[in-house]
């Protein structure tokens, strides 16, 4: 009776052994995320990725600065501008829709930084380092 295998404790360390795998892709996915999208290499509204020499991402973005190219450092500045009631470039799309649509990115914004900062989103970072 020693030589006979069990099976069902084998299938049961291989779905454990899945289940980690599964969860730790998902952390990453999560750090990626998070990292990402507050990336200063990159424009935070378009994506566009800036000329830079450095070939590694940095491991933070300095507070309260938001990387945006030209383009949308102009579209950005005519939104504040607007929502604080100063007269300013006004053209035929800085629509009420548009308004939304800066707002709600702000609000992203803010929501991307807040979670970067708890502790629970720190403990991660830490668990994914070790």
């Amino acid at each position: 009776m020693n030589k006979i295998l069990d099976i069902a404790g084998r299938l049961k360390e291989k779905q454990r052994e899945e289940q980690i795998e599964a969860n730790r892709r998902k952390l990453e996915t999560i750090q990626r995320t998070i990292h990402c999208s507050l990336c200063s290499f990159k424009c935070g509204m378009c994506g566009h990725h800036f000329d830079t020499t450095d070939a590694f991402c940095p491991p933070e973005t300095s507070s309260g600065e938001i990387s945006l190219c030209d383009s949308c450092r102009e579209e950005f500045e005519d939104f504040m501008k607007q929502v604080s009631g100063k007269k300013g470039r006004r053209m035929f799309w800085h629509n009420k829709e548009w308004v939304q649509l800066w707002s709600a990115w702000l609000d992203y914004r803010e929501a991307m930084v807040n979670f970067r900062k708890s502790y629970e989103f720190r403990r991660l970072i830490q668990e994914l380092d070790t």
